[in-house]
């Protein structure tokens, strides 16, 4: 499977649909061109230094090698974004998690997970936080 360089890449991938998983985030893209699937590893400065940076993006890189063809959905682009449990989870079961994740990623059906809704009317008031404790 080809790999993701560009940022701009990146960007437009992360438009798409989401999925969490254990070990990682699941982003995936429809595209309309007829080229292979492509996927690209991100590992952010929050997971640990760099060796263990780079253990997780080798171990996602085998557990895609690990894939069968018909296992990874054609015409789409996926990013993986590492947790710090990428290390510690069995092989097997990223193995499992990203088999179901990548189509099920593409589904619009999915919902995008972006956290909680926010309600109406929740910001707090800035003016009367901004004058607590003074005089008039």
């Amino acid at each position: 499977m080809d790999t993701l360089k560009k940022r701009s890449e990146f960007l437009a991938v992360a438009k798409g649909g989401r999925l969490g998983r254990r070990a990682f985030v699941v982003q995936g893209l429809n595209r309309d061109s007829d080229d292979a699937s492509r996927v690209g590893y991100t590992v952010t400065k929050k997971t640990g230094n760099s060796v263990m940076r780079s253990r997780i993006k080798r171990r996602l890189r085998a557990a895609v090698a690990e894939l069968a063809p018909e296992d990874i959905p054609q015409k789409a682009d996926f990013v993986l974004v590492a947790r710090d449990s990428a290390l510690t989870l069995p092989f097997e079961k990223i193995v499992a998690d990203l088999k179901s994740g990548l189509s099920q990623v593409l589904d619009p059906q999915t919902p995008r997970g972006r956290g909680k809704p926010r309600r109406q009317g929740s910001q707090p008031n800035r003016n009367s936080a901004g004058n607590r404790g003074k005089s008039s």
